[in-house]
């Protein structure tokens, strides 16, 4: 069964590496909470399932992997999006195997 502690397995290196993403256990479910650049502002989101979480830092992960290919200085490219997509499957390979 997956859980919010897989689900956080999962993305610990992505969250590790990405200072502005932060999740929270509550007692409502998992918190995201996402920091400006300069750590001034925040906003979050409730997840109320794993999956939600999943998908959520999933759409996060991707965001973060294209700006690190383009170093936010231009368009992606179709090789980027390729890369990208290599990148975020090792995620959803890790879930799948979770689920089995």
């Amino acid at each position: 069964m997956l859980t919010f502690e897989k689900v956080l397995e999962i993305f610990a290196d992505y969250l590790t590496a990405d200072e502005t993403i932060e999740v929270y256990i509550s007692r409502h479910g998992c918190v995201r909470v996402e920091f400006d650049q300069d750590f001034h502002y925040c906003s979050g989101e409730v997840c109320h399932t794993p999956k939600e979480l999943f998908n959520l830092l999933a759409d996060d992960y991707r965001t973060y992997v294209e700006i690190e290919l383009t170093k936010g200085r231009r368009e992606l490219t179709e090789d980027d999006e390729r890369e990208a997509d290599v990148l975020c499957k090792r995620y959803l390979e890790r879930w799948r195997g979770e689920l089995e």
